[in-house]
């Protein structure tokens, strides 16, 4: 047989390439049309094959044609060159459609064969600037291959390669099902808790003097005293928003708005007891869009508080000036909803900390110039909202490496949201509560203005976390590792 002319061959004499199967295989997401054009034209693009009658390009040509009951296909025999084998069954792919996972493998192939160093001049050598140029075939961007990379990586960690769960993961990331960003992120946050379980117990407490955080539901507050607690604040997990790892009946995991609507009852019922008769219920919670509407699920939440025999006595909106971007036929939700319940009409409130506050453009307070200063809220139709940021958790991402964690949670809000409530209904050497005590912002608020602060927490890591924040409040010697039994 000459080598590079065009003959026709028997199909059935051929066969097809078992690296390009290996590095491809999945079908392409364009073969339907393929096999129309072969099924009204033929095979217009010969296959080529080496002298063994291997296929070095074109395995879905030769499989449609053997399933057309071809007698013949077009070929040219071509002799193999001396390179790495995968590398030629990339060389022939590049019209081809493919998955994340194949460009991921074309990738790695390239960049065995092709290196370009950290930081060479690709100006000044030749060499490594065809290297370049021949990696950039690959046609997607430097970003979302480094999320697939990233993927590769955390899935290999967490999974183990070629298992059920590894498979399934990049089934997943090829058929589109999940955002690959949201993916990336996910996995990061498994592989940062995987690390942590490694040094964390699997129960975790905090017990002194001043600080306690039990390691538990909320749901049974027995270590707390009747009418003990002058201020409870918290931001219970938002209906269907994160997923925290902790089970499927998980708070806000529920299968409807009704259901965790009645999993927050049955969470906040033992508040009345622990609660001071002058006390406050400071509750801060947002909603998702989900399934074309918005759920109304705060003030759902109102109205069952308001059944139980709470009374609520104001409702301030948290504008947040970094909010998520959202590109719908609706607005960017920016905002979130601050309740404040009370046992009975009369009960503690103290707003002359105002006096001392800075606020002469009035974004907290009104009345800066006047006799009488008062908190803002949206709801009075006033002014302005109160404007901060969805939180910031960088100085305790950088305590927690320091301390040889990864911190897994970001859904903590500014100390500035749990702080004012503090201030406003509660008097030095009071106890403040947080029943979803998360990494303890409410505890950091309360103990660095005088108060004592109790938390409860259903992750021990979390618990953790809190320790590293708390530690300049903490005589670490009393604090207590309860491990599981």
């Amino acid at each position: 047989m000459e080598e590079h002319k065009l003959i026709y061959v028997d199909p059935n004499i051929l066969v097809e390439n078992k690296n390009t199967n290996q590095l491809y295989s999945s079908e392409p997401e364009n073969l339907g049309r393929i096999k129309e054009s072969i099924k009204s034209v033929g095979i217009l693009e010969p296959l080529i094959v080496d002298p063994d009658n291997v296929i070095i390009s074109g395995n879905i040509r030769l499989r449609i044609a053997l399933e057309l009951n071809m007698l013949s296909v077009p070929v040219i025999y071509q002799n193999r060159l001396k390179i790495d084998a995968k590398l030629l069954s990339v060389s022939h792919a590049q019209q081809r459609i493919k998955t994340y996972s194949e460009i991921l493998e074309e990738v790695k192939i390239l960049e065995a064969n092709y290196p370009v160093g950290r930081g060479s001049r690709t100006d000044l050598i030749p060499e490594i600037r065809k290297n370049q140029e021949l990696r950039k075939n690959v046609s997607i961007s430097n970003a979302k291959l480094n999320k697939l990379k990233n993927i590769e990586k955390f899935g290999k960690e967490l999974y183990g390669e070629g298992t059920e769960k590894y498979k399934k993961l990049w089934n997943d990331i090829d058929s589109t099902k999940v955002s690959i960003h949201k993916k990336v992120n996910d996995l990061k946050k498994k592989v940062e808790a995987k690390e942590n379980r490694a040094i964390i117990p699997e129960t975790f407490e905090i017990d002194t003097e001043n600080i306690k955080i039990y390691n538990k539901s909320c749901a049974d507050m027995y270590e707390i005293k009747d009418k003990s607690i002058a201020t409870i604040v918290c931001s219970p997990p938002y209906y269907q928003l994160k997923d925290y790892g902790t089970g499927s009946d998980q708070r806000g995991m529920e299968t409807n708005v009704e259901e965790y609507i009645n999993g927050l009852m049955h969470d906040f019922k033992d508040c009345k007891r622990v609660l001071k008769d002058d006390g406050s219920l400071w509750v801060n919670l947002g909603d998702v869009f989900i399934n074309g509407t918005y759920n109304v699920t705060p003030h759902r939440f109102v109205i069952a508080m308001l059944d139980e025999g709470w009374l609520l006595n104001d409702e301030i909106i948290w504008a947040k000036n970094n909010a998520n971007f959202t590109c719908y036929n609706r607005s960017v939700r920016v905002h979130e909803y601050i309740f404040h319940f009370t046992k009975q009409k009369k009960y503690y409130y103290d707003n002359s900390w105002f006096e001392e506050l800075n606020d002469v453009d009035n974004k907290l307070s009104i009345g800066a110039k006047a006799s009488t200063i008062n908190l803002k809220s949206w709801m009075d139709r006033r002014e302005s909202l109160l404007k901060v940021n969805a939180n910031n958790m960088e100085d305790l991402r950088t305590a927690c490496k320091d301390a040889g964690l990864s911190l897994s949670h970001q859904a903590a809000f500014p100390i500035v949201i749990p702080l004012i409530p503090i201030l406003l209904t509660s008097k030095v050497g009071d106890t403040i509560l947080d029943l979803y005590n998360g990494t303890a912002t409410s505890g950091q608020a309360a103990v660095e203005n005088g108060r004592k602060y109790v938390g409860y927490e259903i992750k021990a890591e979390y618990i953790k976390f809190s320790e590293v924040r708390l530690r300049n409040h903490l005589n670490l010697d009393s604090s207590t590792e309860k491990l599981a039994a």
